[in-house]
C-alpha cells in the first residue's frame, strides 16, 4: 500500500469522496453534512493523504488548519473503505495527520463526527481526544460530536 497525497483530479479520489458522501448521508440527514470537497483539496492549509493500492484509494484523511481566535487543524474526511476495515488503516491516517500536526506546530486539533460512528470514536478516544464544545462554524447539533487533541 501507497501513501498518496490526494489529488482532486484523481478519479480515484473523486470515486471515495462520494463513497464517504454516501455513507454519510445514509446515517444523519444532508443538512447535517459540512463536508470538505474534492475541489478544496488544493486549498492552502489542506493536507490530505490516502493509502492506495490496486483498489484505488482504501483509505484516507485531512486536516485543514482553521483560525476561531487561535490556530487549530481539523480532521476531515477519516474514512476506510468497508472490505478494509478493521486492519488499523483509520489509526495509520490518523498517526500521519497527527504528525504531520506537530511538524507545523498546530497546537490543538479538533473534529466533528456523528454519534452513529462508534468505532470512530473509540478510535478517537484511543488516541487521546476528548469531547468538547461546538467549534468554528458549527452549531450544537444531536447529529454531531466534536472532539479535540491537544498537541503542545
Amino acid at each position: 500500500m501507497q501513501l498518496v497525497d490526494l489529488d482532486p483530479c484523481d478519479q480515484d479520489v473523486i470515486n471515495v469522496f462520494a463513497d464517504i458522501d454516501r455513507l454519510i448521508s445514509s446515517l444523519y440527514p444532508v443538512a447535517t453534512s459540512q463536508a470538505l470537497t474534492v475541489n478544496e483539496l488544493g486549498l492552502p492549509g489542506v493536507y490530505a493523504v490516502g493509502l492506495k493500492n490496486q483498489d484505488g484509494i482504501v483509505a484516507c484523511g485531512a486536516i485543514v488548519k482553521q483560525f476561531d481566535g487561535s490556530w487549530y487543524g481539523e480532521i476531515r474526511r477519516l474514512y476506510v473503505k468497508p472490505s478494509y476495515r478493521g486492519k488499523g488503516l483509520s489509526r495509520r491516517i490518523m498517526q500521519i495527520l497527527l504528525h504531520y500536526a506537530g511538524e507545523e506546530e498546530i497546537p490543538i486539533i479538533k473534529l466533528e463526527t456523528g454519534p452513529k460512528q462508534i468505532q470512530s470514536i473509540h478510535l478517537y478516544e484511543n488516541l487521546g481526544f476528548v469531547q468538547c464544545a461546538p467549534f468554528g462554524e458549527y452549531t450544537e447539533n444531536p447529529n454531531s460530536l466534536f472532539m479535540e487533541l491537544a498537541l503542545s
